[in-house]
Parts: structure tokens; sequence; C-alpha cells
């Protein structure tokens, strides 16, 4: 793929997917994992390597993971081989997403924004299914990039949905400078 976005996920990928690998699935996930269904169809959106999508693969679900990164992707299936794990995987570009009315029975997006994935997200989920949405958000007073949410907009996006779990705080991590500000959701779709 020669979009922009693609070469550089790609270059990442190539030059750290090693290290990549070794990263467990996010905490978000593993603390609310008995909430998952044990079968069932899931969407890894912006799946990287495939960290979070192989977690459910393993729990018995069925994986569509999507990226815009090949490389990523190859990554993945390579790790879903060597684990005995089946997962399907796609190149694709979430700027304008596009999904089957009520497929999925669990959604994951994990540090990635497109808004145009809310309502490709709602309406792909089926009633009863799950959405894991961890993102950051920008910090009060500070102008952000557009794939920073707004402060409660991911909470707004999905305000119809059972919300399981929502929090916004301070992200924990390695990275120096001003904390980074994360929102998490865990939400049911309405029946």
């Amino acid at each position: 793929m020669n979009h922009p976005d693609a070469q550089k996920w790609d270059a990442k990928y190539t030059a750290d997917g090693q290290a990549w690998l070794g990263k467990r699935p996010r905490p978000l996930l593993l603390a609310h994992a008995h909430l998952l269904p044990a079968q069932g169809l899931a969407l890894a959106a912006a799946a990287g390597v495939g960290t979070n999508a192989l977690f459910l693969a393993a729990r018995g679900l069925r994986v569509l993971a999507l990226d815009i990164s090949l490389v990523a992707l190859r990554l993945a299936q390579a790790r879903a081989c060597s684990r005995g794990l089946q997962m399907a995987t796609a190149v694709y570009d979430l700027a304008a997403p596009w999904f089957p009315p009520a497929v999925f029975d669990v959604i994951l997006n994990f540090r990635f924004l497109e808004r145009a994935t809310f309502a490709a997200y709602r309406e792909a989920l089926k009633p009863g299914g799950l959405l894991f949405f961890e993102t950051f958000v920008r910090a009060e007073g500070m102008q952000g990039p557009p794939y920073l949410l707004e402060p409660g907009e991911l909470r707004a996006a999905f305000a119809d949905f059972e919300l399981i779990w929502a929090q916004e705080g301070p992200s924990a991590g390695p990275r120096s400078g001003p904390s980074r500000i994360l929102a998490q959701l865990v939400a049911r779709k309405p029946p």
C-alpha cells in the first residue's frame, strides 16, 4: 500500500517489530476478559502485531485483525501460526470504514482514533456485543492533533450503550515528559 501511514508503520514495524511482539495484551482487555463470550466473531481494529487479537483467538473467538501495516500483520500471522491459532488478517485503512451490520460479538480499538469508526462500530456490533476502546485525549488547554479525543468525547459517543467501564486519566508508562491522558471504555451494545 502506498498510503503514507502504511509506509510509516511498515518502517516502524520493520525496525522495531520484535520489540512489539513482547508486549502483553492491554490491561483494559485483561481486566474485563471475564465479559468475553466463549465463542463468536471479533474485530481487532488497528491490530498491529496482533497481541490483543491473539488473546481473543486463544480464548476461542474467531478474529479478524485489521491494520494499515502489512509488515505488522505478517508478524501477527507468524505469531498466530507458531501458537497454533487461527486469525484472519487484512490490510485496511480505517479512514473510511465499512463493516456488515450486526456481525461482530466483540470489537477492540486500542491506541487508535478515527472518528468515522464510531458509527461503523455501532452498526457492526451485534446487539449485546462488547466494545473495548482505549486511546489518548487532548489535555485541557492544549491544541491537539486530530488523532486525540476531546475530553469526554468517547463516553459521549457511546452514551446509549451499557457502560461497563469508562474512565479518563493519566496514562501509566515509561514515556518521559508531560503525562498523557488516556480514555478507556468497555461498553455493551443495547439489545
